[in-house]
Parts: structure tokens; C-alpha cells; sequence
């Protein structure tokens, strides 16, 4: 029993479990995959990856899709740092701590929203599509299962036309938003930003390297 699929098998998972759960609720959407966009000057990462964008009637949505399954997902909360997240496996009494994926959903909705006008609604989901995940004690909002996607597609159609606090769009402005988002990626592709993830991860090893080398170097001279 593992503890997460491929990746690429969990967000094809979960792009099928978005356009069955929102299709029912909205006449006319468009769900964007792998949606690369360019960092602000002087980050670890100069791209980002999106694993899915969803545009429909209210708004823009984004999804970071989690590959984990059999596992427990649970936080621990600490006055002092940021929260620090674990899987474990389902079973056994030993946990391996995971990025915070709240946190890197957040700073990539931060990103694209200076990146779009002003009068689009924008909210981000951390989705867990596969099988067996539970989640443990309190939660963010936007974490989000396979069981919880039909609740979520009817609440932010019903809360996107009641509150009104930004327009509705229909199919034409549907359409110009998703191709508004094509524009920002342009000719940025996930090779390039699988490069650069392994450009900042050489980086820090290379850091790493010379830290612990030197380290030894002054313990040889002692």
C-alpha cells in the first residue's frame, strides 16, 4: 500500500472528479491543466505550476491536486511557526511531514491575481482525489476530498450569484478569461518550469555542499 500515485495520474483523477462535480451546476466551463505562470522578481522559483484552473459563471478557481492516499492528513499548530503538515499511512503509527500545500496554493492565487483585473472572483483548493485519505482535526476550508466537490460546485454557484460581489460571466467572458490565462503562461511550458525547479534544487544543494565543507574544513583546522 503506497502512500501517493504519480502525480500525473492524480490530476488526471482529479480534473475527471472537477468537470463531473461542476458540470451539473454551471451550462458552461473551461478547465485549464497544467497552467504555468511566471514568479515575481527574486523568487526561489521564477515559474509556478497550476495543476488545474477552473472558469465558470462565478469566477476562477484554482486546484492543487494532491496525490496522497491511505493516508491520515493532520497539522500541527504552533504559535511561534508557520503550521507544519503530515501524511500517515493508514495502519501504521509513523508519519513523514509534507509541504504545506494551503501555503503554496495562496502564494500562487496571490501571483495570478495581480496578474488578472480586478473585478474577477478568485479562490484557490487544495484537492485530495484518491482514495482513503481522511482528514485529521481541524482544517482550512480550502482542503477539499473527492466527496466534498459536489458541495463545493453548488456553494460557490449559489454564493457567486447571491452575493454579487463581483460579476457573473457568461460563456463569451468565460471563454476571453480562460484564453486571458493561456496569455499569461504564453510560451512558458512545464519543461521550463520543471528546469527551474531543478535549477533552485542544484542551488541548494550546491549551498548545502559548500556549508558542510566548510564546516569540516574549520573542525580540521581546530
Amino acid at each position: 500500500m503506497t502512500i501517493a500515485l504519480q502525480n500525473t495520474i492524480a490530476a488526471s483523477l482529479g480534473v475527471q472528479q472537477l468537470a463531473s462535480a461542476f458540470s451539473p451546476a454551471f451550462s458552461h466551463l473551461r478547465i485549464l491543466r497544467n497552467l504555468i505562470i511566471p514568479m515575481p522578481e527574486g523568487s526561489a522559483v521564477r515559474t509556478a505550476q497550476i495543476d488545474a484552473v477552473l472558469v465558470c459563471e462565478t469566477g476562477v478557481y484554482l486546484f492543487e491536486i494532491k496525490a496522497w492516499r491511505n493516508a491520515f492528513v493532520y497539522r500541527k499548530k504552533s504559535e511561534q511557526a508557520p503550521p507544519r503538515w503530515f501524511l500517515r499511512l493508514q495502519g501504521c503509527s509513523r508519519a513523514r511531514e509534507v509541504k504545506d500545500p494551503a501555503w503554496q496554493g495562496g502564494r500562487k492565487t496571490t501571483q495570478l491575481r495581480s496578474l488578472l483585473c480586478d473585478d474577477l472572483r478568485l479562490q484557490y483548493f487544495v484537492l485530495l482525489p484518491c482514495e482513503g485519505v481522511e482528514l485529521e482535526g481541524v482544517m482550512p476550508a480550502a482542503v477539499i476530498t473527492q466527496q466534498d466537490l459536489p458541495y463545493i460546485a453548488r456553494l460557490v454557484r449559489n454564493n457567486g450569484r447571491t452575493a454579487r460581489t463581483y460579476p457573473l460571466l457568461d460563456a463569451d467572458a468565460i471563454d476571453r478569461t480562460a484564453q486571458r490565462l493561456l496569455d499569461i503562461q504564453g510560451s512558458l511550458s512545464l519543461d521550463d518550469h520543471m528546469q527551474n525547479c531543478r535549477a533552485r534544487s542544484e542551488q541548494i544543494s550546491t549551498r548545502w555542499n559548500g556549508a558542510s565543507a566548510a564546516a569540516a574544513a574549520g573542525i580540521g583546522l581546530q
